[in-house]
């Protein structure tokens, strides 16, 4: 099981290195921590611009490398949504770690959870959460089995 002092060091390691990527213009903290929320459960959530997006495929194939020889990563699975890719990293302490990557046109707050810690952001496009309604409709979808 991660420590709270793992995570931050997880996090920290992979800012510096995002810092010195020439090919990342940006860096942000996401999720929990950068809404003041952070718990001992939180996981690592950080977003990135990259300055030439067609170097994006190089980018995700040299990050995955780094996260599974630097940070014992044992998994991964990728989340799209837009242009943003979000790649999801299961540690072999269980800690996750969520990436994502957007080209530096895209690269913004979609949520008031962003911390810009450098370079440069867009302005701000919040997506909206889903509506109880549809959430409500969703749960009917599955009826609980405990």
């Amino acid at each position: 099981m991660f420590t709270p002092e793992e995570r931050a060091c997880v996090r920290s390691d992979i800012l510096q290195r995002a810092a010195s990527d020439r090919r990342i213009s940006g860096a942000a903290i996401t999720g929990s921590t950068a809404a003041g929320r952070e718990d001992v459960w939180s996981d690592v959530d950080l977003a990135f611009g990259i300055a030439d997006e067609s170097a994006l495929p190089s980018v995700l194939v040299d990050w995955t490398a780094y996260m599974y020889v630097q940070h014992s990563a044992v998994h991964h699975v990728d989340v799209n949504s837009g242009a943003w890719t979000y790649r999801v990293f299961l540690l072999a302490s269980t800690l996750q770690v969520d990436l994502a990557f957007v080209s530096a046109d895209e690269f913004r707050a979609l949520a008031p959870s962003f911390h810009l810690v450098y370079g440069k952001a867009r302005e701000p496009r919040h997506v909206p959460p889903a509506s109880p309604v549809a959430n409500a409709t969703l749960a009917h979808s599955f009826p609980s089995r405990c």
